[in-house]
């Protein structure tokens, strides 16, 4: 190509670069292809002098594709951390083959693409935060978009980034007890808000992989750490709702089985807590799972002693006792009232106590005005 058909190519891109939608695209794309090595450099060179525009994204994706400069050399160039943002930001709402570049070369293990993964996990931590406030905020969900332009391992490292960004947003302790009481509301509020938006979609996404989910959920546990248990919930429901063979319903079984064993062997209220939590959202979302809740209730605690000790059997007791004035739905201590707990011998009244006080709870939360005090 000569001095004056490289200098109009130039002038091209430029224009190109400070509009949107313009025609002959194929043309210009086929331009490109044409090119000499010097012929790139000079293009390569005047797109990157010029500011970034409305047009920038779609025309680095087709110097991309021409092999003249790549969406990872173009970041990298730049000083500004708050231009690589911006940049970064419209690429998660369009031209989704320069965010499929950036993620693969994000993950590669090297200096500079440590760089470039800090900037991407600040894009995709901002990004969260503005699809909880606005769950429509982008147009599309582009979790799924460069999906197909993705290797199996690469896929699943973005995911678990979303993952822990999403989860680890909580900063405070988890308050358990209150989860417990609103756990209905949060599920109902959640479907409300979420449904049919792009951030459900997304979300979507993050549990297509349902035994990743667990093992991030478990890892989560494990450490101790805080996260966000109405987001975790959220999820757990969405994996329980897309569960339809029976290789994921042994997944989830087994994480609830493994979950209530913890309870039983270690005696921490918190450990009760989460999987009363995560049984309930999960038999919410389908019974196919786990049964009905008055079903898992039954199976899990009404028919405990013929798996655990006797001391096991009185400190899960006791743990369910010390839970009742945490809890504010009827229907859950309805099913804790009435569903038969078989005891060892000589552990009856540890049952008793249970069923009454949770019948005295019920009287309280039907007569707010009437103050029942219950007793240890």
């Amino acid at each position: 190509m000569g001095y004056t058909a490289t200098q109009h190519l130039v002038k091209e891109t430029r224009h190109r670069i400070g509009m949107l939608n313009l025609p002959y695209e194929e043309e210009y794309r086929a331009q490109l292809k044409h090119l000499g090595y010097k012929e790139k450099d000079i293009l390569r060179e005047a797109f990157q002098r010029q500011e970034w525009n409305v047009g920038s994204a779609r025309v680095l994706s087709l110097l991309q594709e021409a092999n003249i400069l790549t969406a990872s050399e173009y970041i990298l160039s730049l000083d500004s951390i708050e231009l690589m943002q911006q940049i970064l930001n419209d690429f998660l709402e369009a031209e989704y083959s320069l965010l499929a570049h950036i993620v693969q070369y994000a993950y590669q293990e090297n200096v500079q693409s440590q760089s470039l993964t800090n900037v991407l996990k600040e894009s995709f931590r901002t990004l969260l935060n503005d699809l909880n406030d606005n769950p429509n905020v982008i147009p599309h969900n582009y979790l799924q978009a460069i999906g197909t332009r993705l290797r199996t391992h690469e896929q699943k490292l973005v995911i678990n980034e979303h993952l822990q960004l999403l989860l680890g947003s909580e900063r405070g302790p988890l308050d358990l007890d209150a989860a417990i009481g609103r756990q209905h509301q949060w599920r109902e509020e959640m479907q409300t808000t979420l449904n049919g938006t792009v951030f459900e979609r997304l979300l979507i996404e993050l549990i297509r992989d349902k035994a990743n989910l667990l093992e991030v959920l478990k890892e989560l546990l494990k450490r101790s750490c805080p996260f966000s248990l109405k987001h975790a919930l959220y999820l757990l429901s969405q994996a329980a709702r897309a569960t339809t063979d029976e290789p994921d319903e042994r997944l989830l079984k087994s994480f609830i089985k493994d979950l209530f064993r913890t309870v039983v062997e270690t005696g921490l209220m918190s450990q009760l807590q989460l999987v009363l939590l995560f049984a309930r959202e999960i038999c919410s979302a389908n019974t196919a799972v786990l049964g009905t809740y008055p079903a898992w209730y039954k199976q899990t605690v009404g028919e405990m002693t013929y798996s655990v000790k006797r001391d096991q059997f009185i400190g899960t007791m006791e743990l369910l006792t010390a839970l009742i004035p945490a809890e504010r739905n009827l229907e859950l201590l309805g099913v804790h009232a009435t569903i038969a707990i078989s005891a060892p011998a000589k552990c009856n009244d540890y049952v008793l106590n249970y069923k009454q006080l949770c019948r005295a709870h019920i009287a309280q939360l039907k007569a707010p005005e009437c103050t029942i005090v219950l007793e240890d």
